[in-house]
């Protein structure tokens, strides 16, 4: 049994995908888990995105995303969605597949492409007409009704894309690749706050009194320029600490706070309302740092066995046994 082996220098051809993501990580740089922690986000951000821009087009429509392949060298995933689609007669007689598929492409082109944009101030508004006129390209459905994606939607698509970039370190790359088309790379040195997200989509914001509460600490902020990370009863939270004097004495090492520990403070909470006059978020802030209450929590001592020594002649006295009944 004998082999023929070609040699070409033609490239393989690509999978059978929608598009790629590419990450040229710098060898030798950072956490190594930055880069499979940045594919996740980015492949989530996809996966919710493409839900509400599926939805834009048909409400019957469902998105899912599968992993066609992945390449080494600088890490390369492939990506396609399979569209599925309850009876709905109005495209039963259309090949709407492939029109939808090259639709969610472009429109994750066009949300990459705007979060790049170094213009401020940023007009999330803007970006949903943008996605509506794109859909309305399809023609899918030959009427002038696609919805476009809710301020919500568009500030979680954001999110997950910007949390790709603060994953990857200078040297890195990212680079969107659709199968048609133009790869576009991600300007990492163009980084947005979730704050600056949100108040792109703000029209309306709801401010509470102060008030007292006590917050259980799940990861500190050492460096002084992020959110604490806390809990409220079974609540996640993240919050920004104002009391300039307490952080300046915690980050002085003057007071010491660790996970599991809890925080008597001041908050003030904002509820965050979009032009759609939905919830968008909730943000709080932490005034005053009052008290610092230590974790004294200690499961063992539920579990103590103690000693008790009796003195001797005071032993009670132990009953006897009954007897037992004879037996017939």
């Amino acid at each position: 049994m004998s082999a023929e082996v070609t040699l070409t220098t033609r490239k393989p051809e690509a999978p059978k995908a929608d598009f790629a993501f590419e990450i040229d990580f710098k060898r030798g740089e950072g956490s190594p888990s930055r880069v499979f922690t940045a594919i996740n986000d980015f492949i989530r951000g996809c996966e919710n995105i493409d839900a509400e821009l599926a939805r834009g087009i048909d409400s019957n429509i469902e998105t899912v995303m599968v992993l066609e392949d992945i390449e080494a060298g600088s890490i390369k995933v492939w990506l396609r969605n399979v569209l599925q689609m309850v009876e709905d007669d109005a495209l039963k007689t259309l090949e709407w597949k492939p029109i939808v598929g090259k639709y969610l492409v472009r429109a994750k082109y066009a949300v990459i492409r705007w979060i790049d944009q170094d213009a401020t101030p940023k007009n999330l508004t803007e970006l949903a007409s943008e996605l509506r006129a794109i859909a309305a390209e399809t023609d899918v459905r030959h009427l002038p009704d696609y919805q476009a994606p809710s301020p919500t939607a568009l500030l979680g698509a954001v999110r997950d894309f910007q949390a790709v970039k603060n994953q990857l370190v200078p040297g890195d790359r990212a680079i969107f690749i659709p199968r048609e088309g133009e790869p576009l790379e991600m300007n990492l040195s163009i980084r947005w706050d979730v704050d600056q997200i949100e108040e792109m989509a703000v029209k309306e914001t709801v401010t509470f009194p102060p008030a007292p509460m006590i917050l259980a600490v799940k990861k500190p902020d050492y460096l002084g320029d992020s959110k604490w990370e806390l809990r409220h009863g079974k609540r996640t939270i993240a919050a920004k600490i104002e009391d300039a004097e307490w952080l300046q004495k915690f980050q002085s090492r003057q007071i010491d706070v660790r996970p599991g520990d809890a925080l008597r403070c001041d908050v003030r909470i904002e509820n965050l309302y979009g032009h759609d006059n939905e919830l968008l978020s909730e943000r709080y802030t932490i005034l005053r740092v009052t008290e610092v209450l230590a974790d004294t929590y200690k499961q063992t001592e539920l579990f103590t066995v103690r000693q008790i020594t009796i003195p001797q002649g005071e032993l009670p006295e132990v009953p006897k046994p009954l007897d037992k009944p004879e037996k017939k």
